[in-house]
């Protein structure tokens, strides 16, 4: 995906930066259906939901401006390498744009860090030609092991870095998260976020931090579109301010 930094945000470019979901437990395919057509008359970047609707969701995008994006061992990580491996080779024939991989969490905070790094560069070698992102599950790590994430993350070969699965009930990305993201990357890599974004203010202040893309599920993107719809104007980032209690 291309990528903006604005100091003025038009409708469409926070539509783009925006890639609804249908990741719940009980997602059906009108579901899925229902994504598309959000994301159509939006012009969302790119889209998910769980792979055994990857073959119906690649037809429902042909001829929209969406991209198709696929989620390895989501939402747990802890599949073996060799598992990601094999399901990044088979989302690999449905030509993805985006593939998201879920980092093994607990070899990170077991120090296994030559595990976490194989584990990345087996699926980056898979996914050749499309960008990757690594989630970390910031809400579950402490600030040193966002750090360490991210630069395993980046000595992997990822495009990017995200923030969660939205998987982890109850413990959101926080402004302090992004924060600390950007911090560790600089501009090696790219952040997304994703668990946690409800509201277009939270998303305008993480955008401001540096975040550049934002995985929402399809009823919160919706809500987000409508609130920027509702302004009626392009959006001044000068305009948003982040108080430092927010940090």
């Amino acid at each position: 995906m291309k990528e903006y930094r604005k100091d003025i945000l038009t409708m469409k470019d926070i539509a783009y930066m925006m890639d609804p979901s249908v990741l719940k437990l009980d997602t059906t395919l009108e579901d899925v259906k229902d994504m598309v057509e959000l994301c159509k008359k939006y012009g969302c970047g790119t889209c998910f939901c769980w792979p055994c609707y990857y073959p119906q969701l690649v037809e429902l995008l042909k001829g929209t401006d969406t991209a198709f994006g696929t989620s390895l061992a989501f939402p747990s990580g802890q599949e073996a390498t060799e598992t990601k491996v094999q399901l990044a080779e088979y989302f690999m024939t449905m030509n993805p744009a985006e593939n998201d991989m879920v980092m093994n969490v607990g070899y990170l905070k077991s120090g296994r860090y030559d595990l976490v790094l194989e584990d990345i560069k087996a699926v980056r070698k898979a996914t050749e030609g499309t960008s990757l992102k690594v989630i970390i599950e910031a809400m579950l790590l402490t600030d040193e092991e966002i750090r360490k994430a991210c630069e395993l993350s980046i000595e992997g070969g990822a495009d990017y870095v995200k923030s969660g699965t939205g998987f982890s009930v109850g413990k959101p990305t926080t402004l302090h998260h992004v924060k600390v993201m950007k911090d560790a990357v600089g501009d090696r890599a790219k952040i997304k976020v994703a668990g946690g974004v409800r509201d277009l203010d939270t998303l305008l202040k993480m955008y401001k931090l540096g975040a550049c893309r934002f995985g929402i599920g399809c009823a919160s993107a919706e809500k987000i579109l409508k609130e920027a719809e509702a302004i009626g104007h392009d959006i001044d980032m000068k305009d948003i301010v982040i108080d430092e209690s927010e940090l």
